[in-house]
């Protein structure tokens, strides 16, 4: 039997509620070599049955519940031997609570930096607190790490002052070292005394990845609740003593007395560390009781708490005021190059203002000329009055420029997005948009990030060479609110100025990378351009020069053809405001897709998740149709999508965003709809032009057209081929206009 590098210790006590979502998020970590030992202190709710039927599923899971309660020091010491006891060869070891929830590359991540960084003893990442309910609060995210600090007694300061050990403690450390610094030991707050000793052991590395959700549910710390807790069989007398004095009083025995650190730790340097203990946590325990003493005071005297609001908001806008300042200074005049952007910034203001004047001159004087006699029918050449059209957009183009160009300058990297609105804009003009853009300024793909969401970074693999999902640092559920929330201030989808749920994803995408400063390339340039070409305020050459369109980068599609027949038809029928919910499209929708499937094998593209505001049609699978809802997660349904798309004969289905994917894979695309007065006219244009431009046709049909649609599915060869001709017929099959 082969023996896992990585054992996980979970001290179970009374929380089935959110037990299960705990075990998933461990069982699909993407290192699998570990072993998860569950100890159950003897819980009165549903923890046993949960965590048994999850045994049944995986053999790493192993179940153990106390005869007795051992209280928590006890359960967390007992989940540390029975892990080494099944495992005793592991070399990594981490407790994980029964209620929080951690990212799949978590134990990949930890067990990286342990395996490259042997003077590490203790790794973890950055995390978010989650509330009960599992939405993300505004909790900043701590910082603590020590890497790099070879001095025993400068980590050990650095330690007691800065340290966060509720977080610390679900870490992954080495198991020899946990062991030597004595597990838990039967103390007060025994989680700092463990993250002291094994200060000493080595250094702490924290990644800057946010790889771990902690539930919240409030400051619930107290030394009385520790006491009933930790010591359920009584309380010694010591422990009634303040916590710091007991942690500096087991310091001095263990080290200076057994000296069980020798000879690494000699027994005089052992009596000064618990010494030098004793001095830093008392302070710091002063200082504790201060604050909580303030706290007190507000609590009772609520007539102060606005005036001290007021004050401390005072003082901290001066420092954040005093801090920008100095830093935009030195970003200014560190450098001679930082002082000629800063007059080239200048030089630029001077200009948009002398702008603002000119351009109101020089429409007027278009808009004159236009007037005139003749001008529109002889003098001016359709070519002249289309960019006469173009006029109300001049300075919004400008404007679009000069925002790129700044984004462009340096090296800081470019975030681009994120990208929340609808899929249809994002395939038809933003990614076109970023293809001329990226030429136009030369920007190179290894500064851009694109944030999307869903795997849509597989469309933007020949654009940037890095990408963020918004789904692997939120939950559908979280994503979704916020985004609704956004809606109703903007009053749509159209991202047409950064809002506060974008300026918070850029923010965590910052955070999640480690990066200082970032440029920011955001939708509202593209959205703020062509919507005078959507709205009839410009001509088609508007979009003609600022778009690049161009067939989306191949995508991988082996996984999904291992589950999908060699030769189908790609279906994604959806309820929209052109499609609606009525009992005659559903019921056209069935016998369109029973038609198909008579002929070809048929693929539903159904997603299975509540990702916008679209309802999916759900016919009965079997009988030729196909089911792929298994394979689809929210960090990757659009990349599942665009693979079977990729491979697929053809697609039919609800006009809209999944269909202009058929042409940007060289793949046929039939699109319905039934209320002709909710399409815009430039849209559907567009989609055309792509279709000839491509020479992939995308065909859009009323359903009151249904007759023609029963012909073109006459004509289309839709039965698989085989031979020779199974080469002739994946070539896709090209429409011209005449």
């Amino acid at each position: 039997m082969s023996t896992a590098r990585v054992v996980i210790g979970a001290p179970l006590y009374n929380h089935a509620d959110e037990l299960g979502e705990a075990v998933e998020s461990l069982l699909l970590q993407t290192h699998q070599d570990f072993r998860l030992v569950c100890v159950d202190d003897q819980s009165t709710d549903g923890t046993e049955e949960v965590v048994r039927d999850y045994s049944v599923l995986d053999s790493r899971i192993t179940y153990t519940k106390n005869p007795r309660r051992l209280g928590m020091i006890g359960n967390w010491r007992r989940a540390f031997e029975l892990a080494l006891e099944a495992e005793p060869d592991a070399e990594y070891f981490a407790w994980a609570s029964d209620h929080d929830v951690w990212h799949p590359r978590w134990l990949e991540t930890l067990v990286r930096v342990l395996d490259e960084r042997p003077e590490v003893v203790l790794a973890y990442p950055r995390n978010w607190r989650i509330g009960p309910d599992g939405l993300m609060t505004d909790k900043r995210p701590w910082e603590f790490d020590t890497t790099g600090v070879e001095n025993r007694r400068d980590r050990f300061r650095r330690t007691m002052r800065h340290m966060s050990a509720g977080n610390m403690i679900y870490a992954l450390g080495r198991a020899d070292a946990i062991r030597r610094a004595g597990i838990f030991r039967h103390v007060l707050v025994p989680d700092r005394l463990l993250l002291m000793e094994l200060s000493l052991e080595g250094q702490f590395h924290q990644v800057s990845e946010m790889l771990w959700f902690r539930r919240w549910y409030g400051p619930i710390f107290s030394l009385g609740r520790q006491r009933r807790a930790f010591f359920p069989d009584g309380r010694p007398l010591y422990a009634y003593l303040p916590w710091w004095i007991g942690h500096a009083a087991s310091l001095t025995w263990t080290l200076g007395v057994r000296a069980e650190r020798s000879p690494e730790i000699g027994r005089v340097t052992g009596a000064r560390l618990g010494a030098r203990y004793l001095w830093l946590a008392g302070f710091l325990h002063a200082r504790q009781q201060l604050k909580q003493v303030r706290i007190d005071i507000l609590e009772r005297a609520v007539f102060l708490k606005p005036l001290y609001i007021r004050a401390r908001g005072t003082w901290r806008g001066i420092e954040r005021r005093r801090a920008d300042t100095a830093k935009r200074w030195r970003r200014s005049f560190g450098s001679s190059e930082k002082r000629r952007k800063l007059l080239q910034r200048v030089r630029d203001g001077a200009k948009k203002r002398v702008k603002r004047i000119v351009f109101p001159v020089g429409r007027a004087m278009l808009q004159g000329i236009r007037a005139l006699p003749l001008m529109r029918s002889v003098v001016v050449p359709w070519l002249a009055r289309e960019e006469i059209d173009q006029v109300p957009s001049g300075p919004e183009v400008f404007a679009m420029r000069k925002t790129i160009k700044l984004a462009a300058q340096g090296d800081a990297p470019i975030v681009v997005g994120p990208w929340l609105s609808e899929v249809g804009f994002e395939v038809l003009y933003w990614i076109p948009f970023l293809a001329w853009a990226v030429e136009e300024f030369e920007i190179p793909p290894e500064r851009l990030i694109v944030v999307s969401r869903g795997g849509a970074h597989v469309w933007y693999r020949d654009i940037a060479a890095h990408h963020a999902d918004i789904f692997d640092m939120m939950t559908v559920k979280q994503f979704r609110k916020r985004n609704e929330a956004r809606w109703a201030d903007g009053g749509n989808q159209k991202q047409m100025a950064p809002a506060a749920f974008d300026e918070y994803i850029v923010k965590l995408v910052q955070e999640r990378r480690g990066l200082e400063d970032v440029n920011v390339l955001h939708p509202s340039v593209m959205y703020r351009l062509l919507r005078y070409y959507w709205y009839e305020k410009g001509a088609i050459s508007l979009l003609n020069k600022h778009t690049v369109y161009r067939p989306l980068p191949a995508v991988e599609t082996e996984e999904v053809a291992r589950v999908l027949p060699s030769e189908y038809v790609a279906v994604r029928f959806y309820f929209r405001p052109s499609f609606p919910d009525t009992p005659e499209n559903r019921a056209l929708v069935g016998r369109v897709i029973r038609s198909l499937a008579r002929r070809a094998p048929v693929v539903l593209l159904n997603t299975g998740l509540s990702l916008d505001d679209h309802e999916d049609f759900h016919p009965d699978t079997g009988m030729g149709i196909h089911s792929i809802e298994h394979l689809m997660t929210p960090s990757r349904n659009l990349a599942v999508q665009s693979a079977v798309i990729a491979g697929a004969r053809m697609f039919v289905g609800t006009y809209g965003g999944l269909s202009y994917l058929g042409p940007f894979y060289g793949v046929p695309a039939i699109a319905l709809f039934s209320n002709e007065a909710e399409l815009v006219a430039t849209h559907v244009d567009v989609s055309r032009r792509l279709s000839r431009r491509l020479e992939a046709p995308l065909v859009t049909l009323d359903v009151r057209e249904v007759a023609v649609l029963q012909m073109l599915f006459d004509t289309l060869d839709l039965t698989p081929a085989t031979g020779a001709e199974a080469v002739d017929s994946a070539q896709p099959k090209t429409e011209h206009p005449s």
